[in-house]
């Protein structure tokens, strides 16, 4: 993988590396053993989520004091107008976690003005620690896989999040769809060539930034429904929310765009 636009020359891997073992000291022992709570925007957050943000972003502010961070379960962000930014996730899969299910983590994306840089994702059940830094890809400390030259018909799958109220999903033929419970961990799949594109509802900085940087150096394109491009700038404005409702597609373009040609002939109002 090759990053087009290279980041400043700061390592944060071994700082990530220690954050990655407190994080797992952190929600491990929670994790199946904690009530979820709806908030304002349908989604659910346990203590969990409020203990692990709360440690990263003290971590963080102390690590890289000048870098402002935004977080989904922080209601100020620290140093917003900086122009180098965290978007972290302190918990993607909170559902998941609630109910003792395996695919949750932390997700941290360094964003250099508009341009997502680096990547730093944490999935403690399945131990899968996937980190973008320097234009190169890891998977606990190897090269990402790559996508297989072919593949079977029948292992064709396309992972979703929350888009059953926007598309009609029968008309994804071709494909099996897979919901494993967090849109980073999916985003990640489509990284290390295990599933062909991924299709997300409306959603926030947080849930894309830490990502990015691995999708976009394979070339993947990001496509809302209507075919018009994301500009994260748009997510860089509070409520850091999609500026519009309808969903996205990610992936690489050929797939995308035959995609979207036939979902948008199903796409509800």
């Amino acid at each position: 993988m090759t990053l087009l636009h290279p980041p400043r020359a700061t390592s944060h891997l071994d700082f990530v590396t220690r954050v990655f073992r407190e994080y797992d000291e952190i929600t491990l022992p929670l994790h199946g053993k904690l009530s979820a709570q709806d908030k304002s925007d349908g989604s659910a957050v346990t203590e969990a989520d409020q203990a692990a943000s709360t440690h990263v972003l003290e971590r963080l502010m102390a690590h890289t004091p000048d870098i402002g961070v935004i977080s989904e379960e922080e209601a100020e962000s620290y140093l917003p107008s900086a122009s180098r930014q965290w978007a972290i996730d302190p918990l993607d899969g909170t559902a998941s976690f609630a109910r003792g299910l395996p695919i949750w983590g932390l997700g941290m994306g360094l964003i250099d003005g508009t341009t997502p840089v680096s990547g730093y994702l944490h999935f403690p059940i399945p131990r899968q620690s996937f980190i973008f830094e320097d234009g190169r890809a890891l998977l606990n400390g190897e090269p990402m896989p790559r996508r297989p030259e072919s593949v079977a018909a029948d292992t064709r799958n396309i992972m979703i999040t929350s888009i059953h109220d926007a598309i009609d999903v029968r008309r994804v033929e071709g494909y099996r769809l897979h919901n494993l419970g967090s849109n980073l961990y999916h985003l990640m799949m489509l990284a290390a060539g295990r599933c062909d594109a991924i299709i997300t509802g409306p959603c926030y900085l947080w849930d894309l930034a830490p990502a990015l940087p691995f999708t976009r150096a394979l070339g993947h394109v990001e496509r809302y429904l209507d075919g018009s491009a994301l500009d994260l700038s748009d997510l860089l404005k509070p409520d850091y929310g999609f500026p519009t409702r309808q969903p996205m597609l990610i992936g690489p373009a050929p797939v995308v765009d035959a995609l979207i040609s036939r979902l948008s002939y199903g796409a509800r109002d």
